[in-house]
């Protein structure tokens, strides 16, 4: 999961966790979260004013078009013709390319929306419903997410204490003394009631990120990998999960529109290969 399909990897060659979270992502199907075909708004042939006004109001990315609701020969696509103004672009014809099959799992249905907006699905070879980028706004397509950032978190958290930072004080973190002295404020209450034992366990997410960051023998470790020294920039880029962590967590919505889906498809994606890189670094210290 959160990695392109086109090497996939044996299940026996998998880690434990890349096992785990494949069968998570194979629990969620693109029928759980489609419209299905009794409640999708189409449109007759030549209904085009009512395509429009429905697009500007739902801000559907297709409306489809259809004689009798149940089969599909054409559509009429979003366009934004300006900042304020939606309309369509002119009548597309379906070929088969415009269909998947509705019990194609969530995480392998992510990557084929990196192209486009919207699918046909397909059930018994015949329409069952439609789905869009949206669709991967919701829980199920969530918790996928979290769930991958949550591993990413622990193992960040346990590679900084097994470099000794944050056994039991503030010792090689590398943080500013404000975040600090608010961690300091926390830990003692934290360690009696909720039975954690390390000082870097209190860290927030952010912490964590900008602490692993800069802990010197991960990055060396990270540019041998990489076969480069990669800068903090392009550490950032590919690797900081920060902001979709807290959209994530926080309920907000992660796509708000196609062009977010591209550009945090690609940090989504690098979640899988920052796991098995922190995954060989520790493997490397027992090692």
């Amino acid at each position: 999961m959160f990695q392109p399909e086109e090497n996939p990897a044996s299940i026996s060659e998998e880690e434990p966790f890349e096992r785990l979270i494949r069968q998570l992502g194979e629990k969620f199907l693109v029928r759980d979260v489609m419209v299905p075909i009794n409640h999708l708004e189409s449109v007759k042939p030549g209904e085009e004013e009512e395509a429009i006004r429905i697009i500007e109001q739902r801000r559907y990315s297709v409306i489809p078009i259809s004689k009798d609701k149940k089969n599909f020969k054409s559509v009429f696509c979003a366009e934004k013709k300006t900042n304020a103004v939606w309309g369509i672009s002119r009548e597309r014809k379906i070929d088969v390319s415009d269909y998947i099959p509705d019990l194609t799992p969530l995480a392998e249905a992510f990557y084929l929306f990196r192209a486009r907006e919207w699918y046909f699905t397909l059930r018994a070879n015949h329409v069952s419903g439609l789905i869009t980028y949206w669709a991967f706004n919701s829980r199920e397509f969530r918790v996928q997410i979290y769930a991958g950032l949550s591993r990413v978190e622990e193992l960040s958290r346990n590679v900084l204490a097994g470099e000794g930072c944050g056994i039991t004080d503030e010792n090689g973190l590398n943080l500013t003394k404000k975040v600090i002295e608010k961690i300091s404020g926390r830990t003692r209450p934290a360690w009696q009631n909720n039975g954690g034992n390390r000082f870097v366990d209190e860290l927030d997410y952010r912490q964590v990120h900008r602490a692993l960051s800069k802990l010197q023998p991960w990055r060396t470790f990270l540019n041998g990998r990489l076969g480069c020294d990669i800068s903090n920039s392009d550490y950032g880029r590919h690797f900081n999960f920060i902001d979709l962590r807290n959209a994530v967590m926080h309920g907000r919505t992660v796509f708000p529109t196609h062009e977010d889906f591209r550009k945090d498809s690609l940090i989504i994606g690098n979640i899988g290969e920052f796991i098995n890189h922190l995954d060989a670094y520790l493997a490397s210290k027992r090692g």
